[in-house]
């Protein structure tokens, strides 16, 4: 096996090295990008991606308006992250990463997002308290339905959508110059609508409600057109190709993240949306009853994985699976291995090497399945085993704090 020992603060510093100096770009050749904002040409490095299927980055990138205003609308971390994830890995099948370079998005604006998640006739009082000028389009969600106060209104009219985010991918002109190829778009919807609201009183009230999948992905599509229409109107998005999916979002204290469900491609400067494509992907806990029941097989192979690492402390070892499934097939595996607590490094390293025996010669999962095995003690990492369809052997790294 692949073995290495890592100081990780050592570790981490070396990184912020690398990024900073910018030792592992390639700097023999200048690439300049059109600045939306002001119409001029910069003077740009790209970040090469892990293979020729990863997209390449701009570094550094201009500064992005929406930068970490995701959180305000995703309850999940887990889903924020997978959305973002998730969003990128589909828009390859829309824009090539041979073609294509990667951007966050520069075009929406906090404003624009807010004014497409706002309830409809909440959108005039929002703009009103924010100081905002002009014309104010009408927000898309629900409009608050009839009852006795605040709260009874807002649980009889929940939200569906929770975010809208955003992804450019630049494409170089015979000029030699990147500019805008194309935008990805990825409208994210509750599965559990949580909000707090204010009585009469001036009490705030937590409200959860659980919500139908099939209601909230039918008005996802119903209402799509209007979404692309509202996206239409930012200034830069009139004509460019826009790759439109559609994300149900976890429950809030969910462990895996929700999933795409749909996307679609709107062309140069439509403002119609098509046929959809079914996005057929699924994040599943192991153990779960989801688990045991739909995917049988690879449930009896974790509980097997399990049972032998459980075998070298049965009383101090907790394990939780991931996985990723795409048409049913799975395509990620994440193990969590918990400890209680160990005596010392020499015991980590001993059950780290066990754990990577197991890995090495008598795994049930696929060859062909991405594995990662954190091995922690509370919160903190103890140790990484990795494998990869590329590998004899795991990559184990044990670190020192």
């Amino acid at each position: 096996m692949k073995y290495k020992k890592t100081g990780a603060a050592v570790a981490v510093v070396l990184s912020l090295q690398l990024v900073l100096s910018g030792c592992w770009f390639n700097n023999s050749s200048v690439n300049k990008v059109v600045n939306k904002n002001t119409g001029k040409t910069e003077t740009v490095q790209i970040v090469p991606g892990e293979s020729n299927q990863d997209y390449k980055m701009l570094w550094p990138q201009t500064n992005d308006p929406v930068r970490g205003y995701i959180q305000y609308g995703e309850t999940n971390l887990v889903d924020s992250d997978q959305l973002e994830v998730g969003l990128m890995d589909l828009s390859k099948s829309a824009f090539s990463p041979n073609q294509y370079v990667f951007q966050s998005g520069q075009y929406l604006k906090p404003s624009d997002i807010n004014g497409i998640l706002y309830r409809q006739g909440q959108e005039k009082s929002q703009s009103q308290s924010s100081g905002q000028q002009g014309k104010v389009l009408p927000g898309l969600n629900p409009p608050l339905a009839k009852g006795s106060n605040p709260v009874q209104q807002a649980q009889n009219s929940p939200k569906y959508m929770n975010y809208v985010l955003e992804q450019d991918y630049l494409k170089k002109a015979k000029n030699g110059k990147y500019t805008l190829g194309g935008v990805s778009i990825a409208v994210s919807l509750n599965s559990v609508y949580t909000d707090s609201i204010t009585d009469s009183k001036g009490l705030i009230n937590p409200i959860s409600e659980q919500l139908n999948p099939s209601t909230v992905e039918a008005w996802g599509k119903a209402h799509a057109q209007q979404i692309l229409q509202r996206i239409r109107s930012v200034s830069g998005l009139q004509q460019v190709p826009i790759f439109f999916t559609l994300y149900l979002a976890a429950a809030p204290e969910a462990l895996v993240s929700g999933n795409f469900f749909a996307s679609t491609y709107v062309g140069n400067g439509s403002s119609t949306i098509g046929n959809w494509t079914a996005v057929n992907e699924n994040h599943v806990i192991f153990p779960s009853n989801t688990a045991s029941s739909q995917y049988k097989s690879d449930s009896g192979k974790f509980n097997n994985f399990s049972s032998a690492v459980q075998k070298y402390f049965p009383d101090y070892v907790g394990v939780i699976g991931k996985g990723y499934y795409q048409d049913q097939t799975l395509e990620d595996l994440t193990l969590n291995i918990n400890f209680n607590k160990f005596v010392d490094q020499t015991e980590i390293i001993g059950f780290t090497n066990y754990v990577a025996s197991i890995v090495n010669n008598s795994f049930s999962f696929s060859n062909q399945v991405p594995v990662h095995i954190y091995i922690t003690t509370g919160d903190v990492q103890d140790a990484l085993i990795e494998r990869t369809p590329s590998m004899n052997n795991a990559y184990v790294s044990i670190y020192q704090h």
